[in-house]
């Protein structure tokens, strides 16, 4: 027989709570190219939800991520800020690119211009690169607050640029 240990009233939300709770638009790849698969991952800073990251596979391997994150309200005791650098090293280590003890992965350089697309529109952006893969900051969102991080493995940039504000009744 087998006997449940996990602890007795936690339950993890669904993609459509978290998108309902989080209330707001959230980034996401405009038309994902066939096969790749999303997780809705969230970070909460005391209580309040500050980041959504779609994770976005292809059999099983993470091939990108676009982060929403909004900021915290004044008074919160923590604040969480992501950068295109952190989220990179992020990506690295989850995707078994980089070693997980490597905090923030070295640059390949420094950034360089490029463009990310928004519902078609090009958004000028800086790239951050390290490791075959690329990071870049959308530093403000039409008409919400907050900013977008999207990172790629460099031979899915393309795909991964390519974002639409989405509201929560799309998950």
């Amino acid at each position: 027989m087998f006997r449940d240990t996990r602890p007795h009233g936690i339950r993890i939300p669904t993609h459509r709570e978290t998108a309902e709770e989080w209330g707001e638009q959230i980034a996401v790849l405009r038309d994902a190219p066939r096969g790749w698969r999303f997780l809705l991952g969230r970070l909460s800073s005391d209580g309040y939800l500050c980041h959504l990251d779609l994770n976005y596979h292809l059999d099983g391997e993470l091939v990108a991520v676009v982060q929403t994150s909004r900021p915290v309200p004044s008074g919160h005791r923590v604040g969480s800020l992501t950068t295109p650098r952190s989220q990179l090293s992020t990506f690295l280590a989850n995707s078994d690119r980089l070693d997980p003890r490597i905090h923030l992965a070295p640059p390949d350089g420094p950034p360089t211009p490029g463009e990310v697309r928004l519902h078609g529109v090009p958004v000028p952006v800086e790239v951050h690169r390290s490791h075959g893969c690329r990071s870049a900051l959308i530093s403000r969102l039409p008409s919400q607050p907050g900013y977008a991080i999207v990172t790629a493995a460099t031979e899915h940039w393309a795909a991964a640029t390519d974002l639409a504000l989405r509201p929560p009744a799309a998950f």
